[in-house]
């Protein structure tokens, strides 16, 4: 990963929103809690992308099946 570069940022944001998250990371500053928030969404990102890869390859070998498709019913 590339040195970190800080920057200041002025920005509005919800306080409640900053405040519940500050306490479920356990964060001790609104920066943290940022920077925390920050990086979960980009791990979170990553991890989508390589659960659709993943699934991309199941299907492509007939291994996946949308269990949400209706079947169709032969008569």
């Amino acid at each position: 990963m590339p040195s970190a570069r800080r920057r200041r940022k002025n920005i509005y944001i919800d306080q409640r929103r900053i405040d519940r998250v500050k306490a479920l990371l356990q964060a001790e500053t609104e920066t943290e809690t940022i920077e925390r928030a920050l990086a979960i969404a980009e791990d979170f990102t990553a991890f989508q992308a390589e659960i659709d890869r993943g699934l991309d390859a199941l299907i492509g070998r007939g291994g996946f099946r949308d269990p949400f498709t209706p079947v169709r019913e032969t008569s």
